[in-house]
């Protein structure tokens, strides 16, 4: 007979000894990268399965779409102006739209592939004119209070040069002068003013 070469001594369940080999393992991962615990469960989303929230890289496209829409998302807020009370109230549109949300707002192109087929435009001019405007009644809107609506009207013309031109299989190159016409409202809250303060003679 053989004997076992086997080391007799205290002797633990092999789920223990994973258990505890994987808190072994999660502890010097989390302690020795940078990524500490603080860190993960500083995020804990509460309705994710695992409850873990782990840095996870993302492309680049998805990063410019994220900060354009944290862009737009803060642009089309509707702000709260304070009332100016008397003959001293200014016009009600006197913030014409930026040439960036007309831009926006022009469609858009594809730029084609490089070398063999390619758009562009180029020498962009923006004329801005506003053709309307609309105060609305003071009246009660919730979490503003009493508020008056102001629309603002405007017609934005866009001038361009479109280039389009390609390198192969048969070389060209064609220049053409567009006209985008774009129609935009903007329309923000002002604050009622209340009535007159008494004087005391």
């Amino acid at each position: 007979m053989t004997r076992s070469t086997r080391l007799w001594g205290l002797i633990s369940p092999r789920w223990v000894r994973g258990l505890l080999m994987g808190a072994l393992v999660a502890m010097i991962s989390t302690s020795s990268t940078g990524c500490g615990i603080s860190y993960v469960f500083r995020n804990i989303a509460p309705f994710h399965p695992t409850g873990w929230s782990f840095p996870w890289p993302i492309l680049p496209s998805q990063q410019q779409r994220l900060e354009e829409d944290m862009q737009r998302e803060e642009r089309d807020r509707v702000p709260i102006l304070d009332p100016v009370p008397g003959e001293f109230a200014p016009q009600p549109c006197l913030d014409p739209p930026s040439e960036e949300e007309v831009w926006a707002k022009v469609p858009h192109f594809r730029p084609g592939w490089p070398g063999l087929y390619e758009v562009q435009r180029n020498d962009v001019k923006i004329l801005i004119e506003k053709i309307g405007e609309k105060v609305d009644p003071c009246k009660i809107i919730p979490l503003a209070g009493p508020c008056q609506l102001i629309h603002c009207h405007y017609k934005c013309t866009v001038f361009f040069l479109e280039a389009y031109w390609s390198d192969y299989p048969i070389p060209f190159n064609h220049r053409k002068d567009r006209i985008e016409v774009v129609y935009l409202d903007k329309d923000y809250l002002r604050r009622c003013g209340g009535p007159a303060k008494a004087t005391i003679q």
